[in-house]
C-alpha cells in the first residue's frame, strides 16, 4: 500500500464533500460546513492551513435523508452510521472513500475497514433549559470516552502512554458486560428524546466533544446561504457567525503559533 501525503488526504476529502453538497443539492438536503471547517470557510475561504479533516452538519431530518439515501451515488464512496450499523464505531455518520485505508492511531475502529473521510454530525433538538442540555452533555462525554476507550488498541495505547493503557483497562473491565452497541442505542436514545421539528433549541447531541453545548434556537439551522470553500461553493447556515462566536469565541482571529498544527493524527493508504 502507496502511504497518501496529507495534501492528497486533503483533497480526496474535498473531492468527497462535493460529492454529498451535488447530492444534497438534488435532492434538497440541506447540511453546514461545521467546527474547524466553518472556521475555515470564514476565514480562509477554505482549509485552515494547519487543519486536516472536514466536518459537516446536518438537522436530524436532513441526516437520516442523506444516510438512507446517500449510498451508491458514488462507486467510490461509501457512507456509514449507527443508524445503519450498530456496531459502528462513530456516534455519528462518515462518507468514506472505499479506494482508501484510514488508521487513526489508538482511536479503533471496532474491527472495521474504514477509508479517508468526512464527518457529518446530525442536529437533534433539546429544550429551552440550557442546564438540563449541559446535563445531558456531561453525561453523553462520560458514555462516549467509555466507547472510546472500549475500542481502543490496546497494543498501540501500552506503546505511547503507560497511563492511558491502565485507564482503558479499567473501563473494560467494568464495563465488559455491556455490549458497544447497547452504549450506541443509548447514545442514539437520548439524542431523539426531543424531535427536531417540535423542539424550540438544537444542538450536536452526539458528538459532545466541546466543553458545553452549543445551545441555539432551532430557527438558527432553517436559513442557509452558500460560501466558497478552496475553489467550489459549499453551503453553511446563514447565521453561521453567531454559531462560530458562541462555539469558538473570536474565531477570526488566529490562534497561537505553536497553536497552529493538526490534530487528528491520523495516517491514510492507497488499497493495492
Amino acid at each position: 500500500m502507496r502511504e497518501i501525503p496529507i495534501d492528497e488526504i486533503k483533497q480526496i476529502q474535498l473531492d468527497i464533500v462535493v460529492k454529498i453538497d451535488e447530492f444534497c443539492r438534488k435532492n434538497g438536503i440541506e447540511y453546514f460546513l461545521d467546527g474547524g471547517t466553518g472556521i475555515g470557510a470564514a476565514r480562509h475561504k477554505g482549509y485552515i492551513p494547519w487543519d486536516d479533516d472536514i466536518d459537516i452538519s446536518m438537522t436530524r431530518p436532513n441526516y437520516e435523508r442523506f444516510i438512507h439515501s446517500f449510498g451508491g451515488y458514488d462507486k467510490n464512496l461509501s457512507v456509514y452510521a449507527p443508524e445503519l450499523d450498530w456496531h459502528y464505531y462513530a456516534t455519528y455518520a462518515n462518507v468514506c472513500d472505499n479506494r482508501t485505508i484510514l488508521f487513526e492511531g489508538a482511536n479503533g475502529h471496532c474491527g472495521q475497514e474504514i477509508g479517508v473521510k468526512v464527518d457529518v454530525f446530525p442536529i437533534d433538538g433539546t429544550t429551552e433549559n440550557y442546564n438540563y442540555s449541559v446535563r445531558r452533555h456531561k453525561f453523553l462525554q462520560i458514555v462516549t470516552n467509555i466507547m472510546s476507550r472500549k475500542r481502543r488498541d490496546l497494543s498501540i495505547v501500552w506503546r505511547t502512554n503507560k497511563w492511558n493503557f491502565c485507564t482503558c483497562l479499567f473501563v473494560r473491565t467494568i464495563f465488559c458486560c455491556i455490549p458497544y452497541t447497547a452504549l450506541q442505542k443509548l447514545v442514539h436514545r437520548i439524542a431523539m428524546k426531543y424531535p427536531f421539528e417540535t423542539s424550540s433549541y438544537a444542538y450536536d447531541v452526539v458528538n459532545p466533544v466541546y466543553k458545553r453545548p452549543v445551545h441555539c434556537r432551532r430557527e438558527t439551522y432553517e436559513e442557509y446561504i452558500d460560501v466558497p470553500f478552496e475553489g467550489h461553493t459549499l453551503m453553511t447556515i446563514k447565521n453561521y457567525d453567531t454559531y462560530l462566536t458562541d462555539l469558538f469565541g473570536d474565531y477570526m482571529k488566529l490562534p497561537p503559533v505553536e497553536q497552529r498544527v493538526g490534530h487528528h493524527g491520523f495516517t491514510a493508504y492507497w488499497k493495492d
